[in-house]
């Protein structure tokens, strides 16, 4: 396989993780197995994987020693690693091993024992980083640390964030006269409006600076917190934790609490053997399905983004569920429906939750139908299904003479004036 070939493909290839292993030194990959990912790796022909990802978070390590050595063991081409993530380990220093890694891209330590503030300067030699965390560390504390233009140390840390944001030079300006009379228009949008901007503000706008400047999305911020927070093997406790992190810290676009209890209730009452869940996003609805469901019941839940998946799994696992209660599939819902029969055993779900994209309720709805994955009597949910809505499908629902209809009207978490509602379908059968 020629270099560039190699390039293209572990670009798009999991991570090779090894977290959450208690290792305390390198060499002890040689001898552990990998955690097994949501997809496979590929490997070359020597045997070895091929991926420009390694996980390494998570552990007991306080140093790198014989890092080189066990990565070329390790990986086909290790000179190419461009993500490597280090984070919640017991390193007091950055290692110079990783300034040979000029491909480096992605750096996490974050949680670490980094306690001096010139750590960082090692690592103003590698070109390509463009994500650096290092917040939990003992250098939080230390003067200079937040304010990146007082020396060389933070000006480097600074610079690290500042690729990834790549400012745009403005195109043009309006006229202050045509600013001013659309003012008023400005002012009144602004006071309807006032809770779908406040929501605009914490949902897209700081959310997406807080992932330019971490280098981590908001689940796996939202994980960490969880980590630190929450009791593992208590999902209840677990789904508290990421209610208080919405509420105090960042909102998660989740469930939330009151839709919550809806789900459950509805759970409880219907006793399923097997439920279907696509979306599952940060895993809060999974949990509240989970916990909910008989001895011996299943739950299969997809999600389309891979990393997202990964947190989710992380939190589904660490809430104490095994793949036997619930199962999660990546890749998109159009994808995975025809073959929950052939190839995941599902030969009926007697409770569907809709989550992930409003726009694709109404076509996945027709895919169950279709593939006779709906016994008569099974309910599907339908969340967001007022805000930010889903006319088409509550349409067919309604008239397509199959299934009885009743909407739960609730808001969203934390924006209780923003009306929102989860519909809930009864399906009487096919004809």
């Amino acid at each position: 396989m020629s270099s560039q070939d190699y390039m293209n493909t572990s670009m798009q290839e999991p991570p090779l993780d090894y977290s959450f292993r208690s290792i305390h030194v390198i060499p002890d990959l040689l001898s552990e197995e990998p955690r097994p990912g949501l997809r496979p790796l590929r490997h070359s022909k020597s045997g070895k994987p091929l991926t420009q990802s390694l996980w390494l978070n998570n552990n007991v390590l306080n140093e790198l020693r014989d890092f080189k050595q066990v990565l070329s063991q390790l990986l086909e081409h290790p000179e190419n690693l461009a993500w490597i993530d280090l984070s919640f380990n017991d390193l007091t220093s950055i290692d110079p091993v990783l300034t040979t890694l000029f491909n480096l891209s992605v750096l996490y330590l974050h949680g670490n024992s980094i306690q001096r503030l010139g750590e960082v300067n090692k690592l103003a030699i590698l070109p390509r980083l463009r994500s650096l965390t290092l917040h939990g560390n003992p250098i939080e504390e230390e003067k200079g640390y937040s304010r990146p233009v007082t020396s060389q140390s933070t000006r480097v840390l600074w610079s690290c964030l500042s690729r990834s944001l790549q400012p745009r030079v403005q195109a043009g300006t309006m006229s202050p006269a045509i600013a001013l009379a659309f003012l008023p228009l400005v002012v009144t949008l602004l006071v309807r409006y006032r809770h779908h901007f406040r929501l605009l503000v914490r949902a897209v706008l700081l959310r997406s600076l807080r992932d330019c400047l971490s280098g981590l999305r908001i689940e796996e911020r939202a994980f960490s917190y969880v980590l630190t927070h929450g009791l593992p093997g208590d999902p209840g406790h677990i789904l508290t934790t990421l209610d208080h992190w919405s509420s105090h810290c960042e909102y998660l676009s989740h469930m939330g609490p009151v839709k919550g209890q809806i789900l459950t209730r509805l759970v409880e009452e219907k006793a399923p053997s097997c439920v279907l869940e696509l979306g599952t996003y940060c895993g809060y609805s999974t949990l509240l399905i989970a916990r909910a469901l008989p001895a011996g019941s299943r739950l299969l839940t997809v999600e389309r983004d891979p990393r997202t998946a990964a947190v989710a799994e992380k939190l589904i696992r660490l809430a104490g569920f095994d793949e036997r209660t619930v199962e999660l599939i990546v890749g998109s819902s159009e994808e995975v429906i025809p073959r929950l029969r052939t190839q995941y055993q599902l030969n009926r779900a007697d409770v569907v939750l809709l989550t992930h994209r409003p726009r694709c309720y109404l076509r996945d709805l027709q895919l169950l139908e279709a593939h006779a994955l709906l016994p008569a009597g099974a309910t599907v949910l339908a969340d967001h299904v007022v805000f930010p809505g889903a006319p088409r499908f509550l349409q067919y629902a309604k008239s397509c003479g199959r299934y009885r209809c009743r909407l739960h009207h609730t808001g969203l978490p934390d924006f209780p004036a923003i009306k929102d509602g989860i519909a809930q379908l009864t399906y009487s059968g096919p004809g």
